[in-house]
């Protein structure tokens, strides 16, 4: 805005303050007044801001005119007889302007009054708020290029100078400023998960660019303010009277409108960096790309196969996704495309199998061995149990021996029947000497009774449940829980009947042994 646009809209508040402060007077009621005080505070801070930049305006057009007039006698051959009688209206008008500004003309008359000593550390801080555009290196990705704004010298050595820079509109936590940095009071320094600010060369710190709104239309891509300050890509969906309705891209979150001042346009791709040299492409790691007359290009042939393949018998959308990331059909991934574009082939190892056994076995597949092996195999195996049969069988005794001779052969005794066993088939010599084989096979039963008693004694409670829940609604429903109670109270009977059986035999066995251990 003018010097006289600022002046009539400071008199219109002035004249809004005055019909407040009447109103005041008059004696509004109590939620009136509250309103009323609060809209005479902000039309008085409202005053206060258009002055400040009232006296801007006039302090910028002076500057500009005192900058003028130092200029125009070395650029114009000298009028003596204009000089005193302007130089006198102008030191008249300088006066009256540092009369208006407190004191504030002082340093700027005394700035050209300094020694040349002071000029360097007066630019070292006069560069401090200064808006640049610096690069930002991230973790991954290319070099990037964001407004910023200088903090600080960190070097001033002549070689190459460096200052420290924040983000201005940073698009990663990484990148945005640290509030407790500025004021020193940061705990975590070089751990701090956010930005202290980016140290750069000054020859690296490029013109700031200024954010133009008008390209931005319905449809079009930008950058968005989100509530944590970080700028995330978004589209705009309306724009009405300099609010836009946009949806980011990244973030679940519906539709939501925003001023001006919380969006901007997608930074465009740098053309300098983009052109810079081989080396300083081999310096930064970064992918170098072929130039259509080098000799790499001239030597490369795209691959054989075709591409992607193998999506004619998948639902995949990697060649898709492959290609709007700038892939060229034929060549190969990495720093020469010449990366392998074939896909691997899978291949199914048996499982529970070493690599070593898994190489053996495609080896004497090949080589048709695989029926000669599987025969050797059981054959050992067959083998085996035989050696393990002979291994288990008791050495003979002269008790065995006199009971041979005698003939005194064992019944199946009545505990039998109940355990299961097949005691008839055996000598009684075996069901009393305490038997390895058969006091493993003891145990294995008796264990296996237990559980199934524990089995059926919860299904009995379950039962109970059911039936103290059903009594007195469905007959039907009762007398069905009531059989099946009746039931698995037979079968806990039966199942106590043959543990107290295992018990008899195994207490059986163990009082041989102790009886013919001498």
């Amino acid at each position: 805005m003018d010097e006289a646009s600022l002046e009539a809209a400071i008199e219109v508040y002035k004249a809004q303050l005055q019909q407040v402060e009447v109103a005041l007077g008059a004696g509004a009621e109590a939620e009136a007044r509250a309103d009323l005080l609060q809209l005479r505070a902000d039309l008085r801070q409202l005053i206060a801001l258009t002055e400040s930049s009232l006296l801007s305006v006039r302090k910028s057009q002076l500057l500009e005119r005192l900058q003028r007039e130092a200029s125009s006698p070395s650029n114009s051959p000298p009028r003596p007889e204009a000089g005193p009688a302007a130089r006198r209206l102008l030191d008249a008008e300088y006066a009256a302007f540092q009369a208006a500004l407190g004191g504030d003309g002082g340093e700027a008359a005394e700035e050209g009054r300094r020694e040349p000593g002071e000029e360097d550390e007066a630019e070292a801080g006069e560069i401090g708020g200064t808006k640049v555009r610096a690069p930002y290196r991230p973790a991954w990705g290319p070099l990037q290029y964001h407004n910023a704004m200088v903090v600080g010298v960190e070097s001033e050595q002549t070689p190459e100078p460096r200052v420290r820079v924040l983000w201005i509109h940073p698009t990663q936590r990484a990148m945005k400023p640290c509030p407790f940095y500025l004021s020193g009071s940061c705990r975590f320094l070089d751990s701090c998960r956010y930005s202290h600010g980016e140290v750069v060369a000054v020859s690296e710190l490029r013109e700031f660019e200024e954010l133009d709104l008008s390209s931005l239309e319905v449809g079009s891509s930008c950058l968005a303010k989100y509530e944590d300050e970080i700028w995330y890509p978004a589209k705009i969906l309306d724009i009405d009277n300099g609010y836009f309705t946009i949806k980011f891209d990244s973030l679940i979150q519906k539709e939501i409108v925003i001023e001006g001042d919380g969006i901007m346009p997608v930074p465009r791709a740098d053309e300098s960096s983009s052109s810079s040299s081989s080396e300083d492409e081999g310096q930064l790691g970064y992918a170098r790309v072929l130039d259509e007359n080098s000799v790499e290009m001239a030597n490369w042939t795209p691959a054989c196969s075709s591409f992607a393949g193998w999506e004619a018998h998948t639902r995949g959308i990697g060649s898709k996704l492959m290609i709007k990331l700038g892939y060229e059909f034929g060549k190969g991934l990495g720093k020469n495309a010449d990366g392998r574009v074939e896909p691997v082939q899978a291949v199914v190892l048996p499982p529970g199998k070493s690599l070593d056994q898994c190489a053996e076995i495609l080896q004497n597949k090949r080589e048709g061995k695989r029926n000669h092996l599987h025969k050797k195999k059981h054959k050992r195996k067959g083998e085996g149990g035989l050696r393990a049969v002979k291994e288990r069988k008791p050495r003979q005794t002269v008790f065995d021996f006199l009971n041979d001779k005698l003939g005194s052969t064992g019944q199946t005794s009545s505990s039998s029947g109940h355990t299961g066993f097949p005691m008839g088939e055996k000598k009684s010599k075996e069901r009393y000497r305490g038997n390895k084989s058969l006091k493993k096979a003891l145990n294995i039963q008796l264990f296996q009774i237990t559980e199934k008693i524990e089995h059926t004694e919860k299904d009995i409670a379950k039962i109970r449940e059911a039936l103290a829940r059903n009594v007195g609604r469905d007959k039907t429903v009762t007398s069905h829980l009531e059989e099946k109670l009746s039931n698995a109270k037979k079968q806990l009977s039966y199942l106590k009947t043959q543990e107290s059986g295992a018990q008899q035999e195994q207490k059986k066995a163990d009082t041989h042994k102790k009886m013919t251990k001498f």
